[in-house]
This record gives structure tokens, sequence and C-alpha cells, in this order.
């Protein structure tokens, strides 16, 4: 390589490094504007604009495609329009970009439930069983529509910890409650 090629290497090096950061910025403010987009569908979604919300969310889409979101949000409205082999296009989309996206295999065991494709919607039940924490209601929501499709005999570790967790709670509230008689006793009637 001779000394001129050299120098045009590293000079376009050094430019590609000072290029790099601007390069992340612009990624992160397509990322804020997909966020910004993704929100006015929600926004709408919830004053009742369909049209809106959906117009919104594929402009979140287009701009960022790695982010999941709006290709699931797309799938609910979608689904709700009754254009179930686009909804499910939008879902598996929110999947190919997280496969550990917990809202899209949930939407997509629902959707295949209404098809009618029990194997399909104990596939991704079962995903957002494993997937998700146990005290989140959708983890329990999965385990019950598992064992309603026949994939679990009982509930198992999972019910388990969520029902656990709910009468540990009670009883921290019943302990809370019986530490605030105690000191309220001993305020009305002087030390013990």
């Amino acid at each position: 390589m001779d000394s001129t090629a050299l120098r045009r290497l590293a000079v376009g090096g050094v430019a590609c490094l000072l290029l790099l950061p601007h390069s992340r910025a612009f990624s992160a403010t397509l990322r804020d504007e997909a966020v910004k987009y993704r929100t006015e569908g929600y926004e709408r979604q919830q004053k009742g604009d369909g049209e809106g919300a959906l117009t919104a969310y594929q402009k979140a889409a287009a701009l960022d495609p790695a982010y999941p979101t709006p290709h699931n949000d797309v799938g609910v409205l979608l689904e709700e329009r009754g254009e179930f082999e686009e909804a499910r296009q939008s879902y598996e989309k929110a999947l190919a970009v997280d496969p550990n996206y917990l809202g899209a295999h949930a939407n997509l065991a629902m959707l295949y439930e209404r098809l009618g494709e029990k194997d399909k919607a104990i596939y991704h039940w079962l995903r957002r069983h494993q997937l998700g924490d146990p005290t989140d209601p959708w983890t329990a929501r999965a385990e019950e529509r598992l064992v309603a499709l026949g994939a679990l005999q009982s509930p198992g570790l999972k019910g388990k910890a969520v029902t656990s967790r709910h009468v540990i709670d009670q009883e921290l509230k019943a302990h809370e409650q019986s530490l605030d008689d105690f000191h309220s006793l001993t305020k009305q009637r002087g030390r013990w």
C-alpha cells in the first residue's frame, strides 16, 4: 500500500469515528420521535380515535422498526377491526424485534384461541407464562389459560407464587394493623 492510500484510509477512519456519535444521536432521536408517535397513538386510542391511533402507531413503527411496542399496538387495533391475519403479522413483527416481548405473546395467544388454533395459542401462553414475573397478573392469566386448554394439569409454581404472595401481603397487612392497634392502646393506657 502506498502512502497516499494509507493517508486516505486514515482520514476515512477518523471521519467514521467522528460520525459515529452523531449516528447514535440520530438513532436516539428517531427512537424519541417513535416514542412520541406511540404515545400520541395511545392517547388517540383511549379517546376512541382508532384510525388516528393506527396512523400514529404506524409512524412510530416506521421511524424505529426496532421498537416492538408500536408493532404490537398496530396488531391490537387490526384485531379489533377483524383483520386477523394482519394483526398476527404485526404481533409477529414485535416478536421478531424482541422474542421476549410479553404483550405480543399474550396477544398472539388470545388471537390464536379466537381463531381456534389451540396448539399455537398454547405455545404463546406458555412463552408468556415462562417469561413472566410470578407476581404479574398476566402470568397468572397465562397459567389459567394453559390449564383451561389442557396444557397444564393444575396451577404450577408460578400460580402458587402468586397465591403465596397474596397470602404474605395479607399477613403483612394484618401484622401492621396489629402493631398499629398495639401502639394506640399503649398510648391510651400508658406504658405496660
